[in-house]
Order: structure tokens, then C-alpha cells, then sequence
């Protein structure tokens, strides 16, 4: 006769291998049903297994552009991207300025009035950023801005990166200074400090494609004199450093993106009549091969990133998103009902449901409804200039 004890171990071992497979709502619920299943649920292990569990697939998140004027966000349910829903809790308001991410489910949303806030949709739970600047005096004008999620891999803390860029109006010729700003979700504040000899604004820095977190640093691609770099940041020790790219890049005709688990640059030549997108990846810092060459593309304005490391996302000339398989360079169409608005680009994200909580504070946490007072309020425009 077996032991009693081996049957309770063994029904342990299947109700935990049940609850991995379930969508994030559905153990939200669960976590009433017994004080043991919300321990299990809140533990920090199980969050992590439920993430990386085969049944949480990552889908294709896509903004659109809807006929009423508005934005609409399409998640995508299979991998061969035929299928596709508008869920409630995925959308964002068109004042949405912004869309870091995600990390392990976590976006940061940043509004056209440069409010912040962190989003975990799956749980509904939006945590506002406090308001990350010093007073700045009225004669240092605000030219640009980088912003970068992230999460220190030593603490865990997630932590967003602001390079904030400033013209001195009251010196006569041009004199430019900068500011670096991180923000801790574990003491909800910011830390600044002056900008760094690779942080000033003879240096151009450009927004990734999707979020170029990996391995506790971000990367963003820079710009000297016409001399490219990459400009990374450690998320423990808060420091940058520069990282080479291939040797002919001397404008910006490239973007960042992230490639399975290895940093990835996409070069296309624009002026061309027949476009070739490379991509390079980087298997050790400076160190780049190219792993495809796709095209000639005779239709493209730009790569919009990269999908289950086997198929690019590409801006037609018409508007259209489509999809080149980097092997059989077979190209398709998956999103063809964006209005023309110039040049707006589409956005793209990989998207994954997560348990992580946002909460602390139960103060600082709200829920994600875009009908409560809570968001609607955090989308207004502030009463005051800051």
C-alpha cells in the first residue's frame, strides 16, 4: 500500500503543475480559493516558473491605428499571427506618449505630459512614477530625452532610466549639458546625478526598437561626429560604458533590437532602390557577426523589429506591417488596417503575461481600469508647469 504522505506530495506536485498553465486572471482568482494556494501563488518562485513556463507563450502586442482617430492595441494569439483580440486591459489611452518595455510583463507608460507610471496589464495593477525631475532653471531648455527599463539582476529592483538633455539659452554660442535620472521601485524615488563624459549632448542617443534590456544592462545606440557607438548602462552599478559597433557604420542608417538572448543591430540603406536589411549580432561586447542578409526589399521605410527570432517586422511604403522570414526570406502581411498619418511608425512588443506585483505601498498602486478616476486622472494634463 502506498503512504499516505506520497499521495499528498504527489497531489502537491499536480495541483502545481495545473495552476502553471493558467492564465494570469484565472489565479488571481484562485489565490481566494485557500490560504495555501495564495501563498504559493504570491511566492516569488512560483512567479518566476509560472513566466518561464512553456503554456506562457509570448505573443506579438501591436499598436494600430483605428478610424476613429484613436489607437488600438492587437494582441496577437498564435505564433503564425492569423488571430488576433483587442483585450480591455491591454489598451492605453491616445495620450500615451511612451511604451517602455516590457520586463517580465512590466511596461512603463509615459504620457504626452511626461507623467509616469508602471503598468503590469495581467494583473491590472498601474503604479504612477513620482514626477522624476529637480526644479530646472527657466534658462536650460529641455531638447531630448532617453528613457530605459530595467531591473538590477543583484537586488531585483526595477529601475527606469531617464537621459535628459539640456541648451544653455544664457550662453552665446552652443552650450549643452546633461542630467541622469534612475529611478528604484523598491524606495519609489530618484536618484540624479550630473551627466558623464558619455552622457552630453555632442552625443546623440537613439531610442531602441522594443526594450534593449538584457543581462542587467540597457542599450541605447549613440552618435559622435558621425561616429556611431553603443552606450550601455549597468543596472547594479549605475555606471555607462561605450561598446563598439562593425566598423563601417558612420551615420545613423541602424537600429537596436533585441535577437534571442543576444543584443542585435538592423542596418538598411534607405537610399537605395533595392534595400537590404543586415543584422549583426553582438556575441560578446564589441564583437559582432552578421547573421542574415534579407531582401532586396523594393516597398520598406523601416524594420520595426524582430519576432520569435526567426522573422523581421518591416514598415511597407504603403503603411502595412509585414513579416520576412530571416530563412526563407518569404515576406507576408500582417496588419493592414493602420490609417496613413504621415510618418507615424507602428509600435511592436513581445508580450508575456506576468504575477510580478507592483503593489508596495497599497497607496501608491491602483487598479488598471481606463474608466476609474484613478488613471484617468494620472492622463490629464498637469494643473501646473514643471
Amino acid at each position: 500500500m502506498a503512504n499516505t504522505d506520497d499521495h499528498q506530495y504527489l497531489l502537491e506536485d499536480v495541483i502545481l503543475e495545473i495552476l502553471l498553465r493558467l492564465p494570469v486572471k484565472t489565479l488571481s482568482r484562485f489565490k481566494c480559493v485557500c490560504k495555501l494556494w495564495y501563498t504559493l501563488i504570491e511566492s516569488p518562485r512560483f512567479i518566476n516558473q509560472h513566466f518561464v513556463h512553456e503554456s506562457n507563450r509570448e505573443r506579438l502586442l501591436v499598436r494600430h491605428f483605428k478610424p476613429d482617430n484613436k489607437y488600438a492595441y492587437a494582441l496577437y494569439l498564435d505564433e503564425n499571427l492569423r488571430e488576433y483580440e483587442e483585450p480591455d486591459h491591454l489598451q492605453m489611452p491616445f495620450t500615451v506618449g511612451a511604451l517602455l518595455g516590457p520586463l517580465n510583463g512590466i511596461f512603463c507608460v509615459v504620457s504626452i505630459y511626461k507623467e509616469m507610471g508602471l503598468l503590469n496589464p495581467a494583473t491590472r495593477q498601474f503604479r504612477p512614477i513620482p514626477f522624476p525631475y529637480p526644479v530646472i532653471p527657466q534658462h536650460l531648455i529641455t531638447y531630448n530625452e532617453l528613457l530605459g527599463l530595467g531591473m538590477d539582476p543583484v537586488s531585483g529592483n526595477y529601475k527606469v532610466v531617464s537621459l535628459r538633455y539640456f541648451w544653455d539659452e544664457k550662453i552665446d554660442y552652443p552650450h549643452y549639458q546633461g542630467l541622469v535620472s534612475v529611478y528604484n521601485l523598491s524606495t519609489d524615488s530618484w536618484r540624479h546625478f550630473e551627466s558623464t563624459d558619455l552622457i552630453n549632448a555632442s552625443i546623440s542617443a537613439y531610442k531602441s526598437l522594443c526594450n534593449t534590456f538584457l543581462n542587467g544592462v540597457y542599450y541605447w545606440l549613440s552618435e559622435f561626429d558621425e561616429n556611431m557607438a553603443i552606450l550601455a548602462f549597468d543596472m547594479s552599478n549605475e555606471e555607462f560604458r561605450e561598446i563598439e559597433v562593425p566598423g563601417f557604420m558612420k551615420s545613423k542608417d541602424g537600429e537596436l533590437a533585441l535577437f534571442g538572448d543576444s543584443i542585435a543591430l538592423l542596418t538598411c540603406d534607405l537610399d537605395k532602390t533595392d534595400k537590404l536589411v543586415d543584422i549583426w549580432v553582438m556575441e560578446k561586447e564589441g564583437c559582432w557577426t552578421k547573421n542574415f542578409t534579407i531582401g532586396p526589399f523594393q516597398d520598406i521605410r523601416w524594420p520595426c523589429g524582430l519576432w520569435n527570432n526567426s522573422e523581421l517586422l518591416l514598415e511597407t511604403g504603403s503603411l502595412l506591417l509585414s513579416l520576412c522570414n530571416v530563412n526563407t526570406q518569404k515576406l507576408r502581411t500582417i496588419e493592414a488596417r493602420r490609417k496613413e498619418n504621415g510618418f507615424f511608425i507602428y509600435w511592436v512588443f513581445s508580450y508575456k503575461e506576468s504575477l510580478v506585483s507592483l503593489k508596495g505601498d497599497p497607496y501608491m498602486c491602483g487598479k488598471w481600469d481606463l474608466s476609474s478616476d484613478f488613471v484617468k486622472d494620472f492622463f490629464k494634463k498637469p494643473s501646473s508647469n514643471r
